[in-house]
């Protein structure tokens, strides 16, 4: 709630933040988002202008933007102490500094995102803070996020239904003969129509540019007898979405429809895998031993990953991710396999429950057959 000094978001990082950090520092745009809880546009493009919400343990919190976007700040920040600084005159790592320094914090314990920071920050900062005990902090941050509230979860399956029924619509819309362009505009137009506010990627093949893992579109027909695949998404309310299918151009020959239906088995299997408690590598290793099972090579790096605010978020589905997963975690369920020149590809959005995983992409009747061009 605006000034109002108080927020949920605050009181869950001081639970995990304690034995590790002092003060944490938030400055991508999500994380300013997530804790600052405002949207400043110009964050994104501009990443030399920063906004950063200053967390401590123990003292107040402080938000600091570009003066630019103060009316936005004090429209939606919870935070009560909001400082600006003139840009091209003021630095922003300055306030930071003199943030820290009046609450004592300067020689403590500092997490900071340094995966987002600029090296030329950096530099400033270590500069103006040479003695300070300087901390990654990214992992908690995501950590935290990956637990979704309620109304992010609504955002997220909102996004991810909409997505699906754009793809539905522009396939229902298209022809054997159409350009891959203009089978892609109309998936990306039916995510403008739904209220998205941008689309975030788009990648499509098809015959043997289907193998591009991230191929674009382009001005080439749809023939008939080829197979497809399309993995896009979009920005719904700031949630993303993220989508992957795979389409027949006519009717599918019976190798491709072979292939895809073995496929489909270990991708269930990978979502059905997917309960709480469960290293997060179970699906990986899951759709692992179905693949082998079903005589389909496995060559994945990853069976998905979580979803929000970004595209890939905590926890990924790789390997080596041994951690738990926990109930309300979103995730992107991810299956793709190549052979004899195609890429077959299928990705949808589970919710980690109580219950076992709940498909939020197509909750009711979920049935990933293969689509069709008509």
């Amino acid at each position: 709630m605006r000034n109002s000094g108080v927020s949920k978001r605050y009181d869950k990082i001081k639970q995990k933040m304690a034995d590790k950090f002092d003060v944490v520092v938030a400055l991508s745009p999500e994380n300013v988002l997530y804790f600052g809880e405002t949207f400043i546009e110009t964050q994104k493009s501009l990443r030399d202008r920063l906004a950063i919400a200053v967390l401590p343990l123990a003292q107040d919190p402080v938000m600091i933007a570009c003066i630019i976007e103060e009316n936005t700040v004090e429209d939606e920040v919870w935070i009560k102490d909001k400082r600006y600084y003139f840009e091209f005159k003021e630095s922003p790592i300055q306030f930071l500094v003199d943030a820290l320094k009046e609450r004592g914090l300067a020689e403590k314990r500092i997490g900071i995102e340094l995966d987002y920071l600029s090296a030329q920050y950096y530099i400033e900062l270590k500069r103006l803070l040479p003695d300070a005990n300087i901390q990654p902090c990214t992992d908690l941050f995501g950590a935290i996020r990956s637990i979704k509230e309620p109304e992010e979860i609504t955002k997220l399956q909102n996004a991810g239904i909409a997505t699906r029924k754009a793809f539905e619509k522009a396939l229902a819309e298209s022809s054997p003969g159409d350009l891959e362009t203009d089978l892609s505009k109309r998936a990306a137009r039916g995510l403008i129509d739904a209220g998205f506010s941008s689309i975030e990627f788009l990648v499509m093949g098809t015959g043997k540019r289907s193998i591009l893992v991230h191929g674009l579109p382009q001005d080439l027909p749809l023939e008939a007898g080829e197979l497809g695949r399309i993995d896009f998404g979009g920005l719904l309310k700031h949630y993303n979405s993220d989508l992957a299918r795979t389409f027949t151009i006519g009717a599918p020959n019976a190798k491709h429809q072979d292939v895809y239906s073995r496929m489909c088995k270990a991708y269930i299997a990978a979502i059905e895998s997917c309960k709480v408690g469960v290293p997060a590598n179970t699906p990986f290793f899951t759709a692992k031993d179905c693949c082998e099972k079903l005589g389909l090579p496995f060559a994945r790096v990853h069976e998905g990953h979580g979803l929000g605010l970004t595209v890939h978020e905590y926890p990924m589905l790789a390997p080596g991710n041994g951690a738990p997963l926990e109930e309300n975690m979103v995730v992107c369920v991810e299956h793709a396999l190549h052979l004899d020149g195609y890429r077959y590809h299928l990705e949808d959005l589970v919710l980690i429950s109580a219950k076992g995983p709940i498909i939020l992409t197509e909750p009711d009747n979920f049935n990933p057959g293969l689509l069709l061009i008509k």
